[in-house]
């Protein structure tokens, strides 16, 4: 079973949407999310709860993760909201494999999904849906998942 980390800064929104997500679209796959800027242990934003629960998905017992709690050594794959997050994933472990999650779904250009919490609940739901086109695409391009929808 591949053993996935979806990573950006504060493992509060994007990661832990994507991580749901993930969840709920394959079945053999073990995923987690960290964040770079956080302390083990906290709760994800409230409006990343909020849309994720409007798509038949729970992040109420969801708690962040450090990077540094995470043994990359049995990591699979990590997938970075951002180009930024990739690049900074690789200097701490030079040999991971490292993508966005854009650009692990065939994508070029625009390869970074941005912050949501500056915006509002709609940046939220814009996050998502970009996330999950993503995470679609990714599914129709690497045959390695059992997809369950």
């Amino acid at each position: 079973m591949m053993k996935i980390v979806f990573i950006c800064s504060g493992n509060t929104s994007r990661s832990p949407m994507a991580e749901g997500i993930f969840r709920k679209m394959v079945k053999n796959a073990d995923v987690s999310s960290a964040g770079f800027s956080t302390e083990s242990g906290e709760k994800a934003d409230e409006y990343a709860c909020l849309v994720c629960r409007k798509h038949g998905i729970d992040l109420s017992d969801f708690k962040t993760t450090n990077i540094s709690d995470v043994d990359f050594n049995s990591v699979d794959l990590v997938l970075t909201a951002t180009v930024k997050n990739r690049e900074k994933i690789k200097k701490f472990y030079p040999d991971i494999n490292a993508y966005t999650i854009r650009q692990y779904g065939g994508c070029n250009s625009n390869l970074d999904i941005k912050d949501p919490s500056d915006g509002g609940l709609g940046s939220y739901v814009v996050c998502y849906f970009k996330i999950k086109e993503a995470l679609e695409k990714i599914l129709k391009t690497h045959s390695e998942f059992e997809v369950l929808m």
